[in-house]
């Protein structure tokens, strides 16, 4: 997430929040003091390119839909912003995590079936844990 050149930083907006809330406001802030933040992507990169993969495929099925508010709440923690919903994004988490396991597990239980000469052992498939 990008700021405009002369927008306030993360930092400084939870500041201004803070201190609007010391002084008995509210916790929104000053109204119209935050600025709007922009997601700018890589069209480029490989997460990317699986979130478009997966519109193309399906762009209104739940596991599309959390994939991009998951890569938009990284973004936004990776940009000092806090996320608004800390419960949701640990089940995202939770949810790509137990995917990412699952795949790994049948990747390892895949193996190559003999053909019927014993001279030779089996050989177990390839894992591919490099995603980068």
């Amino acid at each position: 997430l990008v700021q405009g050149a002369y927008g306030m930083s993360p930092t400084m907006q939870k500041y201004m929040k803070a201190q609007s809330v010391a002084a008995g406001g509210n916790d929104g802030g000053i109204p119209g003091s935050m600025n709007q933040a922009v997601l700018e992507i890589n069209p480029n990169h490989p997460i990317v390119q699986d979130l478009e993969r997966m519109v193309k495929t399906d762009k209104d099925s739940e596991e599309t839909k959390n994939f991009a508010i998951l890569l938009y709440d990284v973004a936004g923690m990776t940009s000092g912003y806090e996320i608004g919903d800390t419960k949701d994004f640990a089940t995202r988490v939770m949810n790509l995590m137990s995917v990412k396991a699952r795949d790994d597990g049948a990747a390892q239980e895949a193996v190559v079936e003999d053909d019927g000469d014993d001279d030779e052992p089996a050989k177990e498939a390839e894992v591919v844990t490099d995603f980068n």
